[in-house]
């Protein structure tokens, strides 16, 4: 076989490789959505009328898919995000689709600075928010540092949200607060001991520290809502997961291989929408009776395990977030 030939062989055999792999994969994949599709046909169409709804991270996502069912429930919707420019497009488009729904519009919200979240609350006008819904979040930002000195992903993903939930309890009337956490929580680590090795920064950042990262911070949202609901019972305080979604989330973290690359362009065809992921968002918000301090998936109550049941670690984590937000605001 001379080269030319040799050349043309084991091109047509990586391509007949290659198809197999995209043949295997695709049924994987048929297979895998009819086990990661929603496993709930909750269908409550109660609507939110002067009901005012804000939610950090809603301009794409789950965020924005949540934002755009509350509006169709007649709440008023405020999308507190970063960037203006994709969160009026979304606003833009959920006011074509409900011209009738009351209100949608955009605050300003940076939650990687501490001092910008208390600004973002010291300058709303609104007469009054009635839940709040934790949900912007970053996995494998190419900023390690929040603005504070933090590591990013528990400052903002956590920290911010536990002060923005505290600065909106103090100036309004808080009906429920929503933490979006994940199905990952069980892989997060808090030593109670030493919470101060959750602001450091790892020396070394690859795709399975920031899973690590991700996951702590989901935890500590669990614990943060639980211990709300201890301190304020006049709040009805959740945690929720959306189940696995396809979101631009992890966009930071790029595939290792070719597998995985094909695999992340199926992903559409395998997991949840994010409209089939936010469904347990529009339940936290209209169902009567839930269990306050309670975790929630697939619009049921979901039993949480071990790592994230641990009263001593409840209370301090509450604790040191606070001291450590009075030390950095002061």
């Amino acid at each position: 076989m001379d080269d030319k030939s040799y050349l043309s062989y084991l091109v047509t055999g990586a391509s007949y490789a290659l198809a197999g792999t995209v043949a295997i994969c695709a049924i994987g994949a048929v297979a895998a959505r009819r086990k990661l599709k929603p496993k709930n046909n909750w269908n409550n169409q109660a609507t939110l009328d002067g009901v005012t709804v804000l939610i950090t991270g809603g301009n794409s996502g789950l965020g924005a898919a949540a934002a755009r069912e509350l509006a169709r429930r007649n709440a008023n919707v405020i999308i507190a995000c970063r960037t203006l420019d994709k969160s009026m497009a979304v606003i833009e488009e959920v006011k074509a689709e409900f011209p009738n729904s009351p209100e949608i519009k955009f605050g300003h919200l940076d939650l990687s600075s501490l001092a910008k979240t208390k600004e973002f609350v010291d300058e709303l006008t609104l007469e009054k928010v009635d839940i709040l819904i934790n949900n912007g979040a970053v996995w494998g930002s190419p900023v390690p540092e929040s603005s504070d000195g933090l590591e990013q992903t528990f400052a903002i993903n956590y920290l911010a949200h536990f002060y923005l939930t505290n600065l909106m309890i103090q100036k309004y009337s808080l009906q429920r607060v929503i933490n979006v956490s994940s199905g990952l929580y069980f892989r997060g680590k808090i030593n109670s001991g030493n919470l101060e090795d959750l602001l450091r920064v790892p020396d070394v950042l690859n795709k399975d520290i920031y899973r690590s990262l991700y996951s702590t911070s989901k935890l500590a949202q669990i614990y943060h809502s639980k211990e709300l609901a201890k301190r304020h019972p006049e709040i009805q305080s959740f945690s929720l997961h959306p189940g696995l979604c396809y979101t631009s989330l992890a966009r930071y973290v790029k595939p290792q291989s070719v597998i995985l690359s094909i695999l992340g362009r199926l992903l559409p065809l395998i997991i949840r929408t994010p409209a089939e992921g936010a469904q347990t968002y529009v339940y936290c918000c209209v169902e009567d009776g839930l269990e306050s301090g309670a975790y929630y998936g697939d619009c049921e109550k979901e039993a949480l395990k071990e790592v994230a049941c641990d009263p001593t670690t409840q209370e301090k984590l509450w604790e040191f977030s606070e001291n450590l937000i009075r030390q950095k605001t002061s």
